[in-house]
């Protein structure tokens, strides 16, 4: 586009003060112009937490400005912006999604959310904002007028985001005036206002009747800019699909990495970014002001929060703070100790039954020379495992032992105490909001514990990357999984969503050790262990794949911005990214994992190292073969590790591994399962599990 002619005209007729619209002029947009108020719509409903799906949010607002149209009689830009608002905030109200104490706060955050929809999507025209410039530079006086739906501040707020407000001398807008250039009667207003004479006044913008007609009627000049190319624009913005774009998008992530320069497994930011997401919106519409992430993979899980949190925050005193806890199974076992008689050691029982004696002093923190003492006093084979060892005579007589007994007393007040202080460090008001808990998953272990510790009188509610495993669920330790969750019942996604744990484990590491135990006499209350394979392992690999990540997710925050998907939609497209991850395996991925197994330990008892694989038990391999006919994301917890297995064993034999067959034949199921024979079936899940929990 040129502007010579426009240039020559200024100076031929002394023009010394120029108008000018904003949109399609100053600047344009990525999408179609209505599609802004849906971004609003997404934006507003994940910033207050709303219950209403993006599209009923977006009809709302379209039906109260098409009734005040009618009812006003004016344009949908001349309808005052405060009027708007109001009408849109009763019409929920009425809904029931948001009370009439909320109210104000829906308003107070309807403008600063319109700012942000819209600068989301805008662009400057570079050439049409030189103009100004060098117009302004010449003595002349610039000043915006538009057609436009929202206040002059909001204009402020846009034309400061692009950093351009000290170009304009005046703002106007339709729905402040009440007046539009649409119906020519914005015009005289302005010049009147002014104090000038229009003949020394120019208008240019896009639209041939309100920028250029109109004008001239009113006694100004006026200068047409070209429009068609982005009328022929926004008519094309006018189609497409939520559903695909945001499929090109995290399909775009994942080939990105695959290529040789990424480090294996970096696409699991995928997954991360959206439970931060999730977390974000959760915690939102709940209400939470504080979220505490539990290390060892809090630490990574709360950079990306927070990170987030910074790109999507709209009113800085709507900030949720969050906190860093260092916490694991073995510490969390010392704290919450109860009296030895009255102790269920509720963790040990459910994942080691059965236990040598060796390993119950280990998990208590006894000293090589104190384990020595009571064993050598039971004389007992101390690392031979006993089979159900909480219920075993051996257990009731190390109860009785008298050094055990002064240990332990002596041992659980300290840890307990030390504990104490560390939360009261974190400043949190836990009588009033309880303790939110952030983790990786996948039970609720450091939950239940920290819930013990407080004697079951302070709430601690968990937010889990996933849920695999049901406890004694109360009214006051509930729990969710924001990516995958048997809970309330397992779906289709969360099957291939749940299978890799010890890899989100693994990817989200920290750069410290494990917390061992706590005291009051050690910096920061906590007393760790750091493995001299695990910080290998993070100093030379996990650190790396975790800044690659990273990268990956601020890409994500910027493409994923103006796309208005639903969380089922991001289901989809997150498992099936899963699902590809996880079968699609080549050399560069099996080494990687292997390197990783050596760094993999297990924080009770000895330190197990590596990742581990069960193999299902197989009974009957018919009717396991039909199971897997019919319902095979039930097996891709096994299947993610066959190859790895294979690749260990035989490298030919898993090079020929059919694991592009498996995943067609996985798209094959999934369309006639959830595509066609769902309507056949009255009873679904006499057959198969039918249903995708977060639907299709």
């Amino acid at each position: 586009m040129s502007l010579n002619q426009l240039h020559k005209q200024l100076r031929e007729k002394n023009i010394k003060y120029l108008f000018t619209d904003y949109y399609d002029t100053v600047v344009h947009r990525h999408v179609h112009p209505n599609y802004v108020q849906r971004i609003w719509a997404k934006l507003m409903i994940r910033e207050l937490g709303l219950s209403i799906t993006i599209d009923e949010l977006y009809f709302i607002r379209q039906e109260s400005s098409k009734y005040l149209v009618s009812k006003l009689n004016k344009t949908t830009d001349e309808i005052p912006y405060p009027i708007l608002k109001g009408e849109v905030a009763n019409r929920l109200i009425n809904a029931n999604v948001i009370s009439y104490n909320e109210k104000e706060d829906f308003i107070n955050l309807f403008e600063a959310i319109d700012v942000r929809a819209e600068s989301d999507i805008q662009y400057l025209n570079q050439e049409v904002l030189n103009t100004l410039k060098n117009f302004k530079s010449n003595g002349g006086k610039v000043y915006l007028i538009s057609d436009f739906y929202g206040s002059k501040t909001l204009f402020e707020k846009l034309l400061t985001h692009h950093g351009i407000l000290d170009v304009f001398d005046g703002i106007y807008s339709s729905a402040e005036l009440k007046k539009s250039k649409h119906h020519g009667t914005v015009y005289n207003q302005i010049v009147s206002e002014l104090s000038i004479d229009s003949k020394t006044a120019m208008m240019i913008g896009d639209n041939l009747r309100s920028d250029y007609t109109n004008a001239i009627k009113n006694g100004l000049n006026a200068y047409h800019l070209p429009h068609k190319k982005y009328l022929n624009k926004n008519k094309r913005n006018n189609f497409g699909n939520d559903k695909k774009q945001l499929e090109r998008i995290i399909n775009n992530v994942y080939k990105a990495c695959q290529k040789n320069t990424s480090i294996p497994y970096t696409e699991f930011i995928i997954q991360y970014h959206t439970f931060v997401e999730r977390l974000y919106e959760t915690a939102k519409r709940q209400g939470i002001k504080d979220l505490v992430f539990l290390s060892r993979e809090g630490q990574y899980l709360k950079k990306l929060f927070d990170s987030y949190q910074n790109f999507a925050l709209i009113n800085e005193g709507r900030r949720i703070k969050t906190h860093y806890l260092k916490i694991s199974r073995h510490a969390a076992l010392q704290m919450s100790l109860k009296a030895i008689e009255e102790e269920p050691f509720t963790f040990l029982r459910l994942k080691y039954s059965n236990l040598a004696v060796d390993d119950f002093l280990l998990a208590l923190n006894c000293s090589d020379e104190l384990r020595a003492q009571i064993i050598s006093e039971l004389k007992i084979d101390a690392h031979t495992k006993i089979e159900d060892f909480f219920n075993s005579s051996v257990f009731e007589t190390l109860k009785r032992n008298d050094n055990l007994k002064n240990y332990y007393e002596k041992h659980r007040k300290e840890s307990h105490n030390a504990f104490k202080a560390y939360v009261d460090s974190l400043n949190l008001n836990i009588e009033a909001n309880g303790i939110n808990l952030v983790d990786i998953g996948w039970g609720g272990t450091m939950q239940e514990a920290i819930y013990e510790f407080f004697e079951q009188q302070i709430p601690v509610t968990g937010y889990y990357l996933g849920l695999g495993n049901i406890y004694n669920i109360q009214p006051k330790t509930k729990r969710y999984g924001l990516i995958s969750s048997i809970m309330p019942y397992t779906g289709y996604y969360d099957h291939i969503l749940m299978a890799n744990q010890q890899l989100y484990e693994q990817f989200s590491g920290a750069d410290h050790g494990s917390a061992f135990d706590y005291n009051l006499k050690t910096d920061g209350y906590v007393i760790e262990h750091h493995k001299p394979e695990e910080k290998w392992l993070y100093d030379n690999h996990i650190k790396a794949h975790q800044e690659q990540m990273f990268a990956l997710h601020i890409s994500l925050l910027k493409s994923l911005a103006p796309i208005c998907y639903s969380e089922d939609t991001m289901q989809a497209a997150i498992s099936k990214t899963a699902l590809k991850s996880g079968l699609f395996q080549g050399t560069k991925k099996l080494k990687f994992l292997n390197t990783l197994s050596h760094g993999f330990y297990q924080n009770v008892g000895h330190n197990k190292v590596g990742i581990s694989y069960e193999p299902p038990k197989i009974v009957n391999p018919v009717k396991m073969g039909i199971q897997f006919l019919l319902t095979p994301e039930k097996f891709f917890r096994y299947l993610v590790k066959l190859k790895p297995m294979l690749y260990k064993k035989n490298k030919i034999v898993a090079f020929f591994a059919p694991m592009y067959l498996i995943y067609l034949y996985f798209g094959i199921n999934k369309y006639l399962r959830f595509k066609v024979l769902k309507h056949f079936f009255l009873l679904k899940y006499n057959v198969f599990n039918n249903d995708m929990k977060h639907g299709l």
